[in-house]
């Protein structure tokens, strides 16, 4: 995640975990403790792709893709699909659990879908595969070949919704910080890109199966951090200009809901990429609009102005969809959910349309009360 967490949340993670551990025949409440702090700062070493798109056996790791992706008839959909993993605390078992949105442009309608489970039902400890990971949830699975190519679905068969995309190997890649590992007061993490994959594949839709294509963004991450919930969160965008260029920003906030780092990265075609240092580069994040939930009451920003003075962009950026909410699942405090969605972007000067892009808004909800519980036989 930039020099920040990124990816969906990492409160999630902890709650459902929770979750799963509190059922009993008798529940004693007691206050909720302070997590421990992450283990030493590892030094880091040299990422080796595509070798490191594997599962690490992380405290956090999670596999995340959006994109957007257009039919043969003309119409537009985008996405994000994300596989979370994670370890239980001084124990070798992991839990996993997936998450994905479809956005359906033409009808502006937002489709949701959750894993049934929080274990993978076949994984690479124990499939005998030469794939460099194969996690299957049930309705949630993905494959990473060898050869760098991915394969993904998740479907929900009750409302008869799905998405199945299979994407050719990365042609370019983003090291965030430039060397894919960063170091900041919540813990440490590497983190990495792949912001242009070709993809086809299908979406279903109320049991309408659509043959679709696009490009699709890889962010993979991994680490020991842990971090808490409203105020505390980030602002994380991904974007696809119409001239090439791929660009990801965030912005994080600590536990007193001040910004402590906004970070980007950008790759140019036939270009090196670019570590933006704010004050350096003149980043700057501005809110210009907020959006309220029905659902959750969280009050999210949904209109921006970005600028990166020195690599003159000056965009705004406007939800091609209001409510891009994603519930905190079925099983899991109201804390978790966020925004995750499809963004268009705006030249500031002209107004024209120049891109599309991903916004991903976390730490906006206030929890439900929560309690700690300490189950006894």
């Amino acid at each position: 995640m930039k020099s920040m967490v990124r990816k969906t949340p990492v409160i999630l993670i902890t709650l459902l975990v929770l979750a799963v551990t509190a059922c009993a025949v008798q529940i004693e409440s007691k206050a909720i403790p302070t997590p421990n702090p992450p283990e030493p700062t590892p030094s880091p070493r040299m990422l080796v792709l595509p070798d490191d798109d594997a599962s690490h056996q992380s405290p956090i790791e999670w596999w995340y893709y959006n994109g957007h992706l257009q039919s043969d008839d003309g119409d537009q959909y985008s996405f994000h699909f994300v596989i979370f993993q994670t370890q239980r605390a001084d124990e070798y078992e992991t839990f996993e659990f997936g998450q994905a949105g479809i956005t359906d442009v033409t009808s502006a309608n937002h489709h949701v879908i959750s894993s049934q489970g929080f274990a993978a039902l076949d994984s690479m400890e124990n499939a005998k595969t030469e794939n460099l990971l194969r996690l299957n949830l049930g309705n949630f699975a993905l494959d990473i070949e060898s050869d760098g190519s991915h394969v993904f679905d998740a479907r929900d068969l009750q409302s008869g919704t799905g998405i199945k995309l299979q994407t050719l190997a990365p042609t370019s890649t983003m090291l965030h910080e430039g060397v894919g590992w960063m170091d900041w007061p919540f813990g440490w993490t590497y983190y990495y890109t792949y912001p242009r994959m070709t993809a086809e594949g299908t979406l279903t839709i109320e049991n309408r199966e659509i043959e679709v294509s696009g490009e699709v963004w890889f962010d993979h991450q991994w680490g020991d951090f842990f971090v808490v919930g409203k105020p505390a969160g980030w602002q994380w965008f991904a974007l696809h200009l119409d001239d090439g260029r791929s660009l990801m920003i965030a912005e994080v906030r600590g536990a007193d809901g001040e910004v402590v780092s906004t970070d980007g990265t950008l790759i140019e075609p036939g270009s090196p990429q670019k570590v933006f240092d704010a004050a350096r580069d003149g980043l700057q994040l501005d809110v210009l609009e907020h959006w309220t939930s029905p659902h959750t009451d969280g009050e999210y920003p949904s209109s921006w102005r970005l600028r990166v003075e020195s690599v003159g962009i000056d965009v705004q950026l406007a939800p091609t969809i209001a409510d891009q909410e994603i519930p905190s699942m079925p099983y899991g405090n109201q804390a978790a959910a966020y925004w995750e969605g499809r963004v268009d972007v705006f030249d500031t000067a002209t107004g024209r349309n120049i891109g599309t892009a991903f916004a991903e808004l976390s730490g906006y909800v206030d929890p439900d009360p929560l309690t700690w519980r300490n189950v006894t036989p």
